[in-house]
């Protein structure tokens, strides 16, 4: 799993580069410390979870996708919020006991 930090120098990239490809953004991250290990193949092991982390983006229609070669390109369509402080979990959203129980009619099957 990413760091805040990690996660953080994704947007700063993203933000200063209107097209990029996953191994740049690798590369770009292990150069601000992330790890360097790497799969037999070459692979970066930190590039599936760089890809989960982009795919947000694109999910919210900030960057699209395009496949090119044995790599995917993206490019920067729309603004990135500039957040400084980590999302913290407000106690408004905690679970009461009474709330963690789904009502009749409301209970998912599992098949």
């Amino acid at each position: 799993m990413l760091s805040y930090k990690e996660k953080e120098l994704i947007k700063d990239y993203i933000t200063r580069h209107e097209f990029f490809t996953l191994t740049n953004l690798c590369d770009y991250l292990i150069e601000n410390g992330s790890s360097s290990k790497a799969y037999s193949t070459g692979k970066y092991k930190i590039y599936p979870q760089i890809a989960v982390v982009v795919e947000t983006y694109v999910t919210d229609s900030i960057i699209e996708m395009s496949r090119v070669e044995n790599d995917v390109q993206y490019k920067r369509i729309g603004e990135l919020s500039i957040n400084k402080e980590p999302e913290e979990d407000s106690e408004d959203t905690e679970e009461t006991e009474e709330d963690s129980e789904p009502e009749m009619g409301q209970q998912l099957s599992l098949f």
